[in-house]
């Protein structure tokens, strides 16, 4: 899901008020209405220093200039702030500020990666956000594909929150005629514990439950985006963070037929998921390591007595090129993946393996297995975030800190190989395998506008019409670019 508690989350380095306090040697925080510590406190939200319970209890406080330059200090020499971020969080060395607190029961109006409005003790809430995203891609000449731009995201959101615990979230993808993405009621009493209901991403993959607009690449692997299919549904969800976040788990039951689709059957995808984050602090405090199981079942046979089947996952390149067709399915349909990350400062890594299994009725079953692996570099020194916005350290045109904004390399490798048995008029099994590497750089010029620029160079089993977007090679060059702001 797009989610305001996005799934993983980054290992814990849990700190507390009283943590701060003994930290600096104070006793008193004082309750002063929040103003100057705002991005401070995005900065240790952002890199899971504070968690989302502790950062709503600090909000509504601030430390005075003297121990928030001490904090500031601390936090940079323990390496959980950068030396540019320390400096851009430094108070003026001889500035008072000077706060007037608005009526107690005065309703909130701000912004906070996206426009609200609540009451001031919380309980009522409501969010606006959205995103536009324009694609670019390029090919070689001889290839069956042609070059085009196209609006990939037109979305607005909104959240809003009853009573604290009670919350529902909408999107709605203007660039499709099927555009409800996001439709569910959620209840969250305890972060151990918490249920939702409706329409929302399926709990499998790694890649594929992080925002797009948070992706390292132009688009996500073809593993994640071919076999991720459905990737929203509808059904209801438990879900919770276990031992101060170390253990992470979501359980579902969907109804197996995408999104905006009602159901025609009884039968029910299963899927659970879990994610791992052993380690507290250190290098290793943004690693984590997690799996995930889908089991479903298609029908077959309707009421009048009619076969009754549906259409297989296919493979799909990030160009969309269509490299194995979608065959007739009728039975069990299975899908394992595991995946590991890891971020650290200006690097992070990350790899998934996907495999699946789909029977098709009398003949034999097709499977897939596919996995990806890559990492990124800040090159301006930032801390990467995980699914979260990035705040470059020096953005470009800001009037306090002016820079060229935050740039960053990437780099992965992937495959995708789909294969079944023999059909009734084939006297040999029937296979593909997309093997590809993208090189990308990413420029953030501030914290709402991103550019990507990728090359892709993509490698198939076999060339022909339908097998590789050039028919007489079995190789195929790409340029993909993104546009993309959000607030």
């Amino acid at each position: 899901m797009e989610d305001a508690r996005p799934w993983p989350r980054q290992p814990r380095f849990r700190i507390t008020r009283v943590a701060l306090g003994a930290a600096l040697g104070l006793t008193v925080l004082l309750p002063v209405p929040l103003h100057a510590d705002d991005r401070l406190l995005d900065l240790l939200r952002q890199k899971s220093v504070l968690s989302p319970e502790e950062y709503e209890r600090l909000e509504g406080a601030r430390l005075s200039p003297g121990p928030r330059a001490g904090l500031i200090e601390v936090l940079r020499s323990k390496g959980v702030l950068s030396k540019q971020e320390a400096q851009g969080l430094a108070p003026p060395p001889s500035t008072a500020e000077t706060v007037v607190a608005p009526p107690a029961d005065a309703p909130q109006l701000g912004y906070d990666e996206g426009f609200f409005v609540r009451s001031a003790d919380r309980n009522l809430a409501l969010k606006f956000n959205g995103r536009v995203a324009s694609n670019l891609l390029f090919f070689e000449p001889d290839t069956t594909q042609t070059d085009s731009a196209t609006v990939d995201r037109g979305r607005l959101g909104a959240e809003a929150t009853f009573h604290k615990y009670f919350r529902m979230r909408l999107e709605n993808d203007f660039a499709f005629s099927a555009g409800l993405r996001d439709a569910f009621v959620a209840v969250t009493p305890r972060p151990e514990f918490n249920v939702q209901i409706g329409q929302f991403k399926v709990p499998f993959s790694y890649e594929g439950l992080l925002s797009k607009k948070y992706q390292d690449f132009v688009e996500r692997a073809a593993v994640v985006t071919s076999t991720v299919n459905p990737s929203r549904d509808v059904g209801i969800m438990a879900h919770g963070r276990l031992f101060n976040a170390a253990l992470q788990y979501q359980l579902a039951v969907m109804n197996g037929a995408g999104q905006n689709r009602s159901d025609n059957n009884s039968d029910k995808d299963v899927i659970g998921r879990l994610v791992v984050a052993p380690f507290a602090a250190g290098h290793l405090r943004g690693f984590n390591i997690g799996g995930a199981v889908s089991y479903g079942h298609q029908p077959g046979e309707t009421l009048s007595g009619t076969k009754q089947t549906t259409s297989s996952i296919a493979g799909v390149t990030e160009t969309g090129f269509n490299f194995f067709p979608a065959v007739a399915r009728q039975g069990k349909r299975w899908r394992t993946g595991a995946h590991a990350a890891w971020f650290d400062g200006p690097f992070s890594l990350s790899g998934e393996y996907i495999q699946t299994e789909e029977a098709r009725g009398a003949l034999p079953d097709l499977e897939t297995n596919g996995a990806y692996a890559g990492g990124t570099w800040l090159l301006t020194g930032e801390t990467k975030p995980f699914n979260a916005r990035l705040r470059p350290a020096s953005a470009l045109w800001d009037p306090m800190h002016p820079g060229c904004g935050a740039w960053e390399a990437a780099l992965r490798y992937e495959f995708l190989k789909l294969r079944h048995g023999a059909d009734t008029n084939t006297a040999s099994p029937v296979d593909n395998r997309y093997d590809a590497v993208v090189v990308g750089l990413n420029w953030y010029p501030n914290e709402f506008l991103r550019l990507s620029l990728n090359y892709l160079y993509g490698a198939f089993d076999h060339q022909g019409k339908d097998q590789s977007p050039n028919p007489d090679k079995r190789a195929s060059n790409a340029v993909l670019g993104r546009a993309q702001l959000e607030f």
